[in-house]
């Protein structure tokens, strides 16, 4: 465990920001057109560049613990609200009795936290939903998961959307 808080503690100094094709840095997503705009970065450019979102920082995470022989999952979280979607990308792994869920993008829950199940996590994501959609109120019914593996390098949203939405749903 000493080992993965300091893979931690290297890279939750990485801010949030998305690349635009121009190449253009965006740190929040109300700027630019994200979702017409975005291009992913590759996994090696992350740490130089200092930004990323979710889904970019998820798979340096997973290369880390695919390395080590960690077992893990990711998981792509999506809320339907308002005729819009919120999603977030997060890794949860379970190196022994316990699960833990790893954040280092999400910056009010950033941090490794202890779970006995995999189902207390996704309750947590349900009970908290609204600090990262910035609503109040929240349809926790709206709210679906899903476990995803590597993706090819996808590199706008629609297509990684996709990708997640048609991967394995988790039912709770």
């Amino acid at each position: 465990m000493k080992e993965i808080k300091k893979f931690y503690n290297d890279i939750k100094k990485i801010k949030y920001g998305w690349y635009d094709k121009k190449g253009n840095l965006y740190t929040n997503l109300k700027d630019g057109n994200f979702v017409k705009d975005y291009r992913r970065q590759k996994t090696k450019d992350i740490i130089n560049n200092k930004h990323a979102i979710c889904w970019e920082m998820c798979e340096l995470e997973r290369n880390y613990f695919k390395k080590r022989k960690i077992k893990y999952k990711t998981i792509f979280v999506l809320s339907r609200e308002d005729g819009k979607y919120y999603c977030h990308t997060f890794l949860v792994f379970k190196p022994h009795k316990h699960y833990y869920y790893f954040e280092a993008s999400w910056d009010k829950h950033k941090g490794i936290h202890k779970y006995n199940s995999l189902e207390e996590i996704l309750e947590f994501f349900k009970n908290n939903f609204s600090d990262f959609i910035g609503k109040k109120k929240y349809d926790k019914d709206k709210i679906y998961f899903y476990e995803y593996k590597k993706p090819l390098f996808i590199r706008k949203c629609n297509p990684f959307y996709f990708f997640c939405m048609h991967s394995k749903k988790i039912n709770y």
